[in-house]
């Protein structure tokens, strides 16, 4: 193998999950939007953040287009924007949320996708 060849890190070494209450100021969805879905063909994603209204316990709190990956363990990628809203409703906070960002998570995905067909 060629020196200047480095066998780059899986997307999944880079996933952030943080633990995330919102002191009870409705629904999580209230202070972190969650857009996407499998109807849209895209995976859930957060939208719009309220920082001030989010306490993130640990970790690091999601930001705007981080690809939401897990709820309380729960899988949500592949889920519709409902089913996975509904995934949400279904915990007490605290929550906890595995997110990765979309460039590192969708480009390994495309590579990946394109050595599959290929």
């Amino acid at each position: 193998m060629s020196k200047t060849l480095k066998k780059k890190k899986h997307w999944f070494v880079k996933v952030q999950e943080c633990s995330v209450s919102w002191g009870g100021s409705g629904e999580l969805t209230a202070v972190v939007e969650v857009l996407g879905g499998a109807e849209l063909g895209e995976f859930p994603h957060i939208g719009r953040v309220i920082p001030e209204a989010v306490v993130c316990h640990t970790g690091r709190l999601p930001g705007s287009g981080d690809v939401l990956l897990e709820v309380n363990g729960t899988p949500v990628s592949g889920l519709t924007n409902r089913d996975t809203l509904a995934v949400i409703r279904h915990f007490r906070e605290p929550i906890r949320l595995k997110t990765v960002r979309p460039d590192l998570f969708l480009f390994s995905f495309m590579i990946n996708a394109c050595i599959i067909h290929h």
